[in-house]
């Protein structure tokens, strides 16, 4: 056989192996790509979500300090003017009586503080107290800070519990290291009547002739 003619033989039967070869190098360029891109967009997806859950914390701290919620109600709000507040010289929170008297006024409720056994038969309700203080850690901070974990309200009227309110923090509550104002509002906004809701009252007066 001619050289020539075993030189065109060769040639075609290598154009199909080069051809499948060239289709293989194509098919690993593709997958490279895919796989680049793949890896692109998760390390994208991954950071975005981090972010996200970044900004869902800050927010959430953001709304726990404005906001708490109480852990049990027992009783219906009470519609009163004023209520005497039995001191409790146990609880050692400086802002703790002002908060309240805070939280109350806000309500429309008007408070005076007696010592024990000294309010005035006059009060049209009582309210008593009691508090407790634990330490935490916030949230990348090594410094321990001091915060209200448990608060007990009981309002009394004439010998008989009208409401009690308690509120107590667990595990890792974003609200425990809200102020004393935020917490106290939360259960007092549970506990009386807010008065300016309330339609005015018509006072009617007589003339004699």
């Amino acid at each position: 056989m001619p050289a020539i003619a075993i030189r065109a033989r060769l040639a075609t039967a290598r154009a199909p192996l080069a051809r499948a070869a060239l289709r293989r190098r194509g098919a690993s360029f593709a997958l490279a790509a895919s796989l680049a891109l793949g890896l692109n967009g998760c390390a994208w997806t991954l950071i975005t979500a981090a972010d996200a859950t970044g900004s869902v914390i800050q927010a959430g701290y953001a709304i726990a300090g404005n906001y708490s919620s109480p852990t049990f109600i027992n009783g219906r709000p009470a519609s009163l003017r004023s209520i005497c507040i039995e001191l409790n010289s146990t609880v050692s929170v400086s802002d703790f009586v002002p908060a309240l008297q805070l939280a109350l006024q806000r309500r429309g409720v008007e408070s005076n503080v007696y010592y024990p056994g000294t309010s005035p038969s006059s009060c049209e309700a009582q309210l008593v107290y009691n508090a407790a203080i634990d330490y935490g850690r916030r949230s990348f901070s090594d410094e321990p800070k001091a915060y209200l974990s448990m608060i007990d309200l009981t309002l009394l009227q004439r010998g008989r519990i009208l409401v009690t309110a308690r509120y107590e923090t667990g595990g890792l509550g974003l609200d425990r290291f809200s102020n004393a104002t935020t917490k106290l509002t939360g259960l007092i906004d549970r506990m009386v009547v807010d008065q300016h809701d309330l339609p005015p009252e018509t006072v009617q007066t007589s003339q004699a002739n």
